[in-house]
Order: structure tokens, then sequence, then C-alpha cells
């Protein structure tokens, strides 16, 4: 155990701890997100449903645009490959962002999940 986290820190400092996707024949890397790309892919990612899994609620939304959105922000920290990537048939994008995802813990992710219905639901409720 001592030598995978070693080699996980290693890989880390040289900058070899990424992800190649391909989405519509074309391929981007994703490197471990920071803060805000987690962000930026949490609000579009806010309408999952229940899950077991990554993909199970990557699925559940079953729209490819804010896949795009969500994926684009893991790629660049931003939008600006949105529609690049909602040319990729929507398996292809949820693949990206398993991918993406697979760069952090499973367990954060489904706090994260959580979290952003909960804010989805406190911002939707009026005040009394």
């Amino acid at each position: 155990m001592e030598q995978n986290a070693a080699k996980i820190v290693s890989s880390a400092i040289l900058g070899m701890d990424f992800k190649v996707v391909i989405v519509n024949g074309k391929s981007y890397i994703v490197t471990p997100p920071t803060i805000k790309k987690i962000a930026g892919a949490a609000y579009w990612l806010s309408d999952v449903k229940d899950g077991k899994n990554i993909k199970e609620l990557l699925v559940s939304i079953n729209n490819v645009e804010p896949l795009a959105h969500a994926l684009s922000w893991f790629i660049q920290g931003n939008d600006s490959l949105f529609e690049e990537l909602s040319n990729g048939t929507l398996d292809e994008v949820i693949d990206g962002l398993e991918s993406a995802y697979s760069l952090l813990s499973t367990k954060n992710f489904l706090r994260l999940s959580v979290l952003a219905k909960n804010v989805a639901s406190l911002t939707a409720k009026q005040r009394q």
C-alpha cells in the first residue's frame, strides 16, 4: 500500500495523473480537477437522480447537453468545449465524465451529488 501511495504522489508531481477521453473521434486530456472545475461541473449535474455508482447517476440525467457542459468544465475549466462535446454520443460523454470522476474519490462524488441536490432544493423553495 505504501508503494501505491508513493506512486500516486510521484505521478501527481510529475503531471502523469491524467485521463484521456475520446468524444466524437477527438481526444481530450482530463487532469485531476480543481475545486473550480468540480463546482462548474456540479452546476450542470444538479439534476442527477439516485444511483449506486457514478455511471448510474450520470445516466439518470439522460441528456447530452448538461453532461457536455460538465465534461467541458472538467477538461477546460469552463464551457468553451460544450458545443464540440455535445456532438458526441451520450455514452461517450458519460464515459468521459466517469473517467474525470475516477480522478476523484467516488465517496466524495457521492457526497457532492447529495450536496448539489440539497442546494438545488433550497434555492427552488420560497421563503416563508
